[in-house]
């Protein structure tokens, strides 16, 4: 098909300035990102914050102190019940006499 002739075809100027526009954005965002710091690298320690710096500490005492605190949120500091006890309640209820799975004899709940 042929155009019509009254609709004579011109060149495209608008489009091609703003892909010529968004291309120099693209270069210029490239450019600004390879220049600038990264945020998330920590710069390194000259001599001096050397020994500012605090030791880090230790892995099994921090496994203990995460121990100590989680124990002590289970055993009772603001818990309705200690473990053991909530433990046997709750087989108490699961294992009943008229299951079908082989569980064996409902645990009685543990008494303090």
């Amino acid at each position: 098909m042929t155009p019509a002739p009254d609709n004579a075809t011109r060149f495209p100027f608008v489009t091609v300035l703003a892909a010529l526009g968004v291309l120099f954005v693209f270069l210029g965002l490239m450019w600004l990102a390879t220049q600038k710091q990264n945020p998330l690298e920590q710069p390194k320690p000259d001599a001096a914050d050397a020994k500012a710096v605090e030791p880090t500490p230790d892995a099994a005492a921090k496994l203990d102190e995460v121990k100590a605190r989680n124990a002590a949120a289970l055993d009772g500091v603001g818990a309705k019940m200690s473990l053991p006890e909530a433990h046997g309640k709750l087989l108490g209820t699961l294992k009943g006499p008229t299951d079908k799975l082989p569980f064996p004899i409902p645990e009685p709940p543990v008494k303090k």
